[in-house]
């Protein structure tokens, strides 16, 4: 099912990846990361532009999350996140350790959704959320984007340099074999004396 969704996101491009993002912030359980990847990979675009285009859709995402978890309650909440332990996590790492559990869950592959809905819960203040989450999620997509853009165009490289061996290794082949069954069937052939 993920893979379907994350090519339904991928044929719209940046659009897609905006709302992916958008969707991530409070109901979709497919982080924006890997279509990020994906397009930044595909050189759909450039990578901190794309990385910023994802962190808009995902702070705004956020901010409906954080509306839904404040506004919605827990009845609400439990059910577009039925698995509660991250929203009792983030609730106590907001107890514990206040805006750091921001920067700790807006940078990790911890769900983005459990923390604004939890943030929502626990109606800590919308601004600084928001304030801190853009950053935040900013710098990890760009990190993202750009390491995905580093690490395809070396493997882009590796890939053209190993199909242009195989073809000349398969040409070569191809050749031998040529040459040796001509020089075969002239020893094969009978001699007119």
């Amino acid at each position: 099912m993920l893979d379907n969704l994350k090519e339904f996101f991928i044929q719209y491009g940046s659009i897609g990846l905006f709302f992916n993002a958008f969707f991530d912030g409070f109901i979709l359980p497919l982080p924006p990361d890997f279509l990020l990847s994906t397009l930044v990979i595909q050189g759909m675009g450039n990578p901190t532009l794309l990385a910023m285009i994802c962190s808009v859709g995902s702070v705004i995402g956020g901010c409906i999350g954080y509306c839904v978890g404040r506004f919605g309650g827990r009845p609400l909440v439990n059910k577009i996140f039925p698995n509660s332990k991250w929203i009792e996590k983030v609730e106590d790492g907001f107890r514990k350790y206040g805006v750091w559990i921001i920067v700790i869950d807006a940078f990790t592959p911890i769900p983005y959704k459990a923390l604004t809905l939890g943030s929502g819960l626990m109606k800590f203040n919308p601004m600084v959320f928001a304030a801190v989450s853009f950053p935040v999620r900013s710098i990890r997509y760009i990190l993202v984007a750009n390491t995905a853009s580093f690490i395809g165009i070396h493997l882009r490289e590796q890939f053209e340099k190993t199909v242009l061996i195989l073809v000349l290794v398969v040409l070569a082949i191809i050749c031998a074999v040529i040459y040796y069954r001509n020089k075969n069937e002239k020893k094969l052939e009978p001699t007119n004396l």
